[in-house]
Formats: C-alpha cells, structure tokens, sequence
C-alpha cells in the first residue's frame, strides 16, 4: 500500500517505483530487464503511451521468469486506470 498526499502525483510515484524495479531487475530475462528501462522511459513525458504502455506491461507479465518482472509494471497500469485525469 502506497499512501499519497493531495500534492503528490500518481504518475511521478509510479515513476519512482518504475525506476525501482529497473534498478533491482537481475537482468536474466529480456521482458523483465528491457521492458523496465522501455516502460520508465515511456513515462518519462506528461502523455504516456497508454496502448503502447499496456501492451509492454502485458509481455512483462506473461514473459518475466520472476514476481520482479511480473509486479514491475502494476504501477504503470494503476496509474492508467485510476489517474488518467494526470496524463491529460
């Protein structure tokens, strides 16, 4: 559980938990290794790649040999679903 004040962003805390898991993949798998760095950089503007994003996040979670690589793209996804208003 994360908790967030009202001055916080979704985007910049799913950000910073992206960065995260870039830093802790072990870089066995390519989903897991390549996919963290792509998603992150994808973040990186005010307008993310939503189809683009989802379907990144998708092969992670079905490709990646470890929980790592299949968690790694959740923050991405809630921020999508439940922050969409930040993206605009």
């Amino acid at each position: 559980v994360v908790i967030l004040s009202d001055r916080d962003r979704a985007t910049d805390a799913a950000r910073n938990l992206l960065a995260f898991f870039k830093e802790e993949s072990c870089g066995q798998c390519t989903p897991c290794r390549a996919g963290t760095a792509k998603a992150l950089a994808l973040m990186q503007g005010s307008r993310w790649d939503a189809p683009l994003l989802k379907e990144l996040a998708r092969t992670m979670l079905d490709a990646s040999i470890c929980g790592l690589g299949q968690a790694a793209p959740n923050p991405m996804l809630c921020a999508l679903k439940h922050f969409p208003h930040e993206l605009d």
